[in-house]
This record gives C-alpha cells, structure tokens and sequence, in this order.
C-alpha cells in the first residue's frame, strides 16, 4: 500500500519492522496470528455509517464522482486515495481488534499489532493519515469483558481521535504524551487548566528552565480536576 510519492506516511515500515522481528530470532519468543479480517460492519461500532461505505467505494479511478464526499470526509491531501485502502484499513484494524479479543479470552498478556495506531481518525473523518482509528475499536472490544481501559499514547502527536471519542464515559481514560503547541493536531489546554496555570506562568518555567517542575504540575493538576472524568494529558512545553 502506497500513500502517494512525496507522502511521509510509509506502511512499507511495517513490513520493514516485521522483517527486523524474524531476522532477528525475536519471533521465537513470540505466537505470531493472523486475525479474522473483520467486516465493514464491525468498523461501525465507532465509525458512521456514511464514512465506512464511502471509504468502501472510493477508489483513484472513481475519486473525481465524490468530490463533495472527499471534502466532507476530510479525505485528499493528507489522507489520499490509494488503491487499496479500504483493505488496508481492514488489515491493520483486524490486528488491534483480533489482539484484544485474545486478551478478552486469556489467550495473551500482551499483543502488539505493528500495523496499528492510527489513532486521529474521528467518528466520520479521517484525520492525519488515519482512516479508521484501530485503537478506539480495539478498545470497544476490550470493554466487552473490562469494566475500565487505561489507554496510553507515546506518539509525538496528540491522541486526539481517541481521546474524543471516550471523553464523555469514565470507563476509558486516556494518557497522551506528545509534542504540544503549534504541532498538528494542534491541541490546546482546556479551559480548566488555564484558570489553574497561565500562559505566563508557563513562559516563567521556561525561562527558568523549570520543565520537569511544569511536569509535575500537569500531571498533580490534571489527576485533580478530571478525577471524575476520562482524561489525563502529560504535555511537554
């Protein structure tokens, strides 16, 4: 599957890192599984209707019939048509999906899907290179048999997809850590937080070079004023 020539999203890497797992005997501390490909049905539980069949139905040759569909579906230049996409959407979902059905049934402590991750892509947009957000259906499917999630992300961008999508249940709680300020997805502080720490404040630690103090003061102020709700943001400025 090919992104386009220029484009800097290359899932010729996780060819490339599977090639480094078996090269490297890791696979012998592994059980390597191909999941069930799971159905556009399936991709419903998070994603619209409307957004799953068009992707289904969108191809470069036809493109050009569903311009008023591309520019609702946020889908171009970011998130190009390729041939292939829909089936590569489906691949790297069945993996996040088929490894948290393993944790479900105890068949697993850990899975990791080198396929995985894209976690932009909003209920009916895709968003930064993401088309269908594996986590958040992976993350369903896990709410089948766990009462509560802890979902962490080490991405250099916001999470924002996930986070969206869990912000209003206490049964999910998302841990971002990222690059933040004028960084896509271009995230900001909510309103609460700038009532505790404002923008001065920060420009003082900075000047100080008091990061890890700021840190701290995200991570304590953040457990503080969200104790009841989803989400944790450890942010970096």
């Amino acid at each position: 599957y090919h992104y386009g020539q220029g484009h800097p999203m290359k899932p010729h890497r996780v060819r490339m890192t599977h090639n480094l797992v078996v090269n490297y005997g890791l696979y012998r501390k592994m059980e390597m599984f191909r999941p069930r490909l799971i159905s556009p049905t399936a991709m419903t539980r998070f994603h619209s209707d409307d957004y799953i069949n068009f992707l289904k139905t969108i191809t470069p040759d036809n493109m050009q019939d569903y311009v008023r569909q591309l520019q609702r579906f946020n889908v171009g230049e970011d998130c190009p048509v390729f041939d292939g996409l829909f089936e590569f959407c489906q691949l790297y979902t069945s993996g996040s999906i088929g490894g948290s059905a393993r944790l479900n049934e105890g068949r697993a402590d850990v899975v990791i899907n080198w396929a995985g991750g894209l976690h932009h892509a909003k209920k009916a947009e895709a968003s930064g290179f993401c088309y269908v957000n594996d986590c958040v259906l992976a993350i369903l499917e896990l709410l089948k048999c766990h009462q509560r999630v802890l979902y962490i992300d080490i991405d250099i961008h916001h999470g924002d997809g996930v986070e969206e999508a869990f912000y209003t249940t206490n049964r999910v709680m998302t841990v971002s850590f990222h690059k933040f300020g004028e960084y896509f997805p271009g995230s900001k502080l909510p309103r609460p937080f700038y009532q505790l720490i404002m923008e001065s404040d920060i420009q003082i630690l900075k000047q100080q070079d008091l990061l890890s103090i700021n840190l701290v003061l995200v991570v304590v102020i953040y457990f503080d004023v969200f104790q009841n709700n989803t989400t944790l943001h450890i942010t970096f400025v």
